[in-house]
């Protein structure tokens, strides 16, 4: 397309903005803008009013000349997603929103939930920013281990087979996404972990017993809390690269300044541990451990005053996890003031027990 379709434009342009980019010069469907990051940049738009195919990207997003195209629309393919991801072309999806610009993913921060979504305050009183997921079943929230029995013992299908290999990303964030957000059709959970259908499919029958198909196509838990037990006794943890650091400020504004340092990298930082429970409304069991914040890459924080020691003695954990899926489930809040993305309330919950 010759122009970018007005409508198209301005679901861009809210979405770009509430995703940190601040907008320059525009003229037609090229526009200037800077990440969050600091970094300029220039982009063609490219797209439409529906779902891009991959078949469509290649059309539309590799480049002959000029400059480099953003393809811009409401969702895309788990392939564009994908080759997105690996940098052959920049992506905004503006129902999230999610944009992935030179293979770098910038998520949504306060936007992407329904209008009559719950709102909820932090610790220091703040309203933060609506947010789409479904809450718990009743009792299971905020707890690491539930017990199925008294909810139907005898109903509670047979444990997982060990599978082996790799760590089941996919089936465990399945998992939490039916528990987090209730009934979902497969292409949903395809679109929201960046993953193909076959691989949604096969994470949905190693549930087994535990989930179920609707006629309308949408799965869904067969009995929450049981499906929850089997996700704690499941998940083996984010893994990955886990450092200590140390800082006298409140555990709040710790995380805040760590979260500011590592949005000025383009690290996308998540919130996480007792802090993020607070944040969904949980009060954690425990709450002596160290603030907990996820990055995609390591992050120095010594500019923030930080200094790096030994775990034992940290006061603020950064983790750069090895489960990719910790961002997809991710929502958006308030700490300490700022507009932030914290981890759901089942990764919440997991890491705000020390979990380093």
């Amino acid at each position: 397309m010759s122009t970018v379709l007005e409508e198209v434009a301005t679901a861009s342009e809210a979405a770009l903005r509430s995703l940190g980019f601040r907008l320059g010069h525009k003229s037609a469907d090229t526009w200037a803008f800077t990440l969050p990051n600091s970094r300029p940049a220039v982009r063609t738009l490219r797209g439409d009013r529906g779902r891009i195919t991959l078949s469509e990207a290649r059309k539309r997003g590799d480049q002959h000349g000029g400059e480099r195209a953003l393809l811009v629309a409401p969702s895309a393919s788990p392939g564009v997603i994908s080759a997105a991801r690996l940098g052959r072309w920049d992506l905004l999806l503006w129902d999230g929103p999610e944009a992935l610009i030179n293979g770098v993913s910038y998520a949504a921060v306060g936007m992407g939930a329904p209008a009559d979504a719950p709102r909820r305050r932090d610790r220091l009183g703040a309203v933060a920013p609506a947010t789409a997921p479904a809450p718990l079943p009743p009792g299971v929230a905020g707890s690491r281990a539930v017990s199925p029995h008294g909810v139907g013992h005898s109903t509670e299908p047979a444990p997982l087979p060990h599978t082996g290999g790799r760590p089941a990303w996919t089936r465990w964030a399945v998992a939490r996404l039916l528990l987090l957000r209730g009934p979902q059709p497969v292409g949903r959970l395809s679109d929201v972990l960046g993953v193909s259908r076959q691989a949604v499919g096969r994470a949905l029958q190693q549930w087994g017993g535990w989930v179920h198909r609707a006629p309308d196509g949408a799965w869904s838990a067969v009995n929450g809390p049981q499906l929850r037990a089997a996700w704690d006794g499941a998940y083996s943890g984010p893994g990955g690269v886990v450092t200590g650091w140390w800082h006298p400020l409140p555990p709040l504004q710790q995380a805040r300044a760590a979260v500011l340092v590592a949005q000025r990298e383009g690290a996308w930082p998540l919130v996480s541990g007792s802090i993020a429970l607070r944040s969904h409304g949980v009060e954690p069991h425990v709450d002596n451990g160290p603030a907990c914040v996820l990055v995609r890459t390591e992050v120095d924080l010594a500019s923030a005053g930080f200094q790096r020691v030994e775990l034992d003695s940290a006061t603020l954990v950064l983790r750069v996890p090895h489960d990719p899926t910790v961002w997809a489930t991710a929502t958006p809040a308030t700490v300490a003031g700022e507009a932030v993305v914290i981890t759901d309330p089942l990764m919440a919950g997991f890491l705000a027990w020390g979990d380093i």
